[in-house]
Formats: structure tokens, C-alpha cells, sequence
């Protein structure tokens, strides 16, 4: 196929695509979902809440979650992920727990507490 052949084709996609947008957009079912979207994003950013919070509120789970599906099992949860910066030697340290060979050398080293003082970040 040549190279005008498939631009031709790709226009024409583009067109039918871009009649199905608008028809899509004159559907009122959408038009009443976007502004039920559009103000429960309102209330979340009146109240500085996320979309997280919404769903731990109602109590809804997410199935996708891997953490939720431990905690019914009654695995442990996730812990969180903290990032260690050496004021030193700039040197740094991702970990989840405490068993790292490095983190464990700098808490012999400088002491416990000091080397908690290095956390420069936690996330899940």
C-alpha cells in the first residue's frame, strides 16, 4: 500500500471517528454522566479530597488493588516505600523495610534516629 493510500485511509478513519465523537456528544446520557463526573470532581477539590478517599468513604474495594485482596486473606499489607538520602555522600537508599545492607551499615554508623532524619520521601 502506498504511503498516499494510507494516508487516505487513516483521513477517512479520522473522519468516521470524529462523527461518532459527535454524535457521542450529543447523547444525553453522556451529557448527564460528564456533569455528575464534573461535580463530584467539584466536591473532592471543595473538601481537597481524592478519588481514594471517595471510595474508602463508601467503603467500595477495588478489585485490581492486590493490597485489599491480602487484607481479606489476612496477609500483611504493603509497607510503605521510604527513600533515604545520605547528606554526606548524596548516596540513595530505596526500601520497604528495614533489612537493607546500606541503611543498616549507615544506622551502625551515624545512629538510628540520625539516619531516620535522612527520609526525603514515603509512598505507597
Amino acid at each position: 500500500m502506498s504511503m498516499l493510500a494510507s494516508y487516505r485511509e487513516k483521513e477517512e478513519l479520522m473522519r468516521k471517528l470524529q462523527d461518532e465523537l459527535r454524535r457521542m456528544e450529543e447523547n444525553k446520557q453522556l451529557q448527564e454522566e460528564l456533569n455528575f463526573k464534573k461535580d463530584i470532581e467539584a466536591v473532592l477539590d471543595r473538601y481537597e479530597r481524592s478519588p481514594k478517599d471517595l471510595v474508602q468513604l463508601f467503603g467500595l474495594a477495588s478489585t485490581s488493588s492486590s493490597g485489599t485482596a491480602q487484607a481479606k486473606a489476612g496477609g500483611r499489607r504493603k509497607r510503605k516505600l521510604k527513600v533515604y538520602k545520605n547528606p554526606n555522600t548524596g548516596e540513595v537508599i530505596e526500601t520497604r523495610g528495614g533489612n537493607h545492607k546500606d541503611l543498616k551499615a549507615w544506622k551502625a554508623e551515624f545512629g538510628n534516629e540520625t539516619v531516620e532524619g535522612w527520609v526525603v520521601e514515603e509512598r505507597d
